[in-house]
């Protein structure tokens, strides 16, 4: 049976070092906070800092949805 996403969340999926999430599912336990909701408190506060870097210029990016202004440099690989 195929999990039940609610209508307003989208399913994430990454690959992360073994031992770093172990430590953060610990650290969620003892909080007793779900992964996904510290997961979306971590995005959502990178998002900003990224907002308010004056590091380069934000550049346009077409989407499927619509163009939004985003920062690409911060996805480029050294």
């Amino acid at each position: 049976m195929a999990k039940k996403i609610p209508p307003d969340m989208a399913e994430l999926s990454v690959y992360v070092d073994k031992k770093l999430k172990l430590q953060f599912k610990l650290a969620c336990t003892a909080q007793e906070k779900p992964m996904s909701e510290v997961v979306g408190l971590l995005m959502k506060q990178w998002l900003e800092i990224q907002a308010t870097s004056p590091e380069s210029e934000p550049k346009r990016v077409k989407t499927a949805a619509k163009t939004e202004e985003t920062n690409v440099e911060r996805f480029r690989q050294p």
